[in-house]
């Protein structure tokens, strides 16, 4: 079997996990054109990248024996992700064929963001945005009447 481009060698985990499961780890050789690992690469910081549609996960790690080992340490969307690994000054794979799929757990799991939204107050939140903006661009000032209250009015 003979590689045109660089590539990734799957040595650990598989290509799905159930989403939450921070504790399952996904291993790659980084092997060059000829499919011969990169031992230059050692010791050199790598970026980890997982997208899925315009979203993004990443986390950095350490090359060590030309290999990366790494675990999804964030709740992420169910879902088939892209891994792309940068190092060194190469992509890997140079092709668009390695994926992670994350599926659904028997629990029903959040989301990072969800979860940062459950725990937003929206009403401070409005205030707050208003009271940072001028009237001339529609921030609130003391002159406007607070309408929600005439509204509010007009429905009884």
């Amino acid at each position: 079997m003979g590689c045109n481009t660089t590539n990734l060698a799957q040595f650990d985990g598989g290509c799905q996990i159930k989403q939450g499961d921070i504790s399952s780890t996904f291993g790659f050789e980084l092997l060059d054109e000829n499919c011969q690992a990169i031992t230059s690469l050692n010791g050199q910081e790598a970026l980890v990248t997982l997208t899925l549609g315009n979203s993004q996960w990443s986390k950095r790690v350490t090359v060590a024996n030309y290999r990366i080992i790494f675990s999804i340490t964030d709740i992420l969307p169910i879902g088939t992700y892209r891994l792309e690994i940068t190092v060194g000054g190469y992509v890997f794979p140079s092709d668009r064929g390695t994926f992670i799929k994350i599926v659904a757990s028997d629990k029903e799991l959040v989301t990072n963001e969800i979860h940062a939204l459950k725990e937003l107050d929206i009403a401070e939140e409005v205030k707050k945005q208003l009271a940072e903006r001028p009237a001339s661009e529609g921030g609130a000032c003391q002159e406007i009447p607070d309408l929600l209250m005439y509204y509010n009015i007009g429905k009884v």
